[in-house]
């Protein structure tokens, strides 16, 4: 066993084996887990040759019997040098999340290594001239679940990259991410804020994001209004109805529909909801009285 293991991800999605392929996997997939185990085994014998292995392993983790699934880990553990492919990624992800203790701690350890592995490079796409490799630079820490590193693109200068971080820390939904979404909440470029407020959303509007979404209800684009009161939907009432109140006396109608729309949901237990709501039946837009009296019923 080499002191250093190398990991390399790669994107192509490979098959089992160059030859026998439908074989393996139909011993892969053996009801019994004696044959299952024999044939990760032999797999394993063929090392490097063997195209797709570190796939086949990750998935393995997740394996109903505990011996396939030791064979697994030790493997990824010991093998001096294991490609890894979306698939496998995708494997070790589910590995982290839901496995045994020795599982997850495999998995974690290898998710770890790729991400050192592939900082250098991503650290090159993040400082590109082009923007579009920019932004695959953050999907792919994105992939990796790296929140530390797609964080570091938020002060990007182009919006379309601040775009991609705060969608991909949406799908992250790490509380790491929090600090940074709070940033590009209040970003100048209006897009970029509309961005964030949906992700806010995504996450359920957070303590830490409320502010920011509640601050941008009073925003100075119209469009960032209205996104901001429908992200207040998502949120706890105690945070959102009342700058949803508010929201229904803005001098733009979508708006206004938007945080009726928001508001629906509490009027069944919330007097001060309907209150406002009742009070809203003599908008000027027929479409907002309409939606009121829908909501009220």
């Amino acid at each position: 066993m080499e002191d250093l293991m190398t990991i390399t991800h790669t994107t192509e999605t490979t098959d089992i084996l160059d030859t026998g392929a439908h074989e393996d996997e139909r011993r892969l997939s053996d009801p019994d887990p004696t044959v299952r185990a024999a044939a990760l085994s032999s797999l394993i014998l063929g090392g490097e040759a063997v195209r797709g292995l570190g796939d086949t392993l990750a998935w393995a983790l997740a394996d109903a019997d505990e011996r396939v699934r030791g064979i697994a880990a030790t493997a990824l553990r010991d093998l001096p040098e294991v490609y890894l492919g979306d698939d496998g990624v995708r494997a070790l992800l589910l590995a982290v999340a839901d496995g045994e203790s020795d599982v997850r701690e495999t998995a974690g350890n290898l998710l770890r290594t790729l991400i050192e592995g592939a900082a250098e490079l991503y650290d090159q796409g993040l400082n590109d001239g082009e923007t579009q490799v920019r932004i695959q630079a953050v999907l792919g820490l994105v992939a990796l679940r790296a929140v530390t590193e797609v964080a570091h693109a938020a002060d990007d200068p182009a919006r379309e990259v601040r775009i991609a971080v705060a969608e991909g820390l949406a799908r992250l939904a790490d509380p790491a991410g929090l600090p940074v979404l709070e940033e590009l909440l209040a970003d100048h470029d209006p897009v970029v804020r509309m961005a964030a407020i949906d992700a806010a959303a995504d996450l359920g509007v957070p303590e830490p994001l409320a502010g920011r979404v509640i601050t941008s209800v009073a925003h100075t684009s119209w469009q960032v209004r209205k996104r901001a009161a429908l992200a207040l939907g998502k949120a706890d009432a105690e945070i959102a109805v009342r700058p949803l109140i508010r929201a229904l006396r803005d001098r733009i109608v979508d708006v206004r529909r938007t945080a009726v729309q928001s508001l629906e949901q509490w009027a069944g237990d919330r007097p001060e909801v309907v209150t406002a709501l009742t009070e809203s039946l003599a908008d000027p837009d027929p479409g907002v009285r309409t939606q009121v009296r829908w909501a009220l019923a």
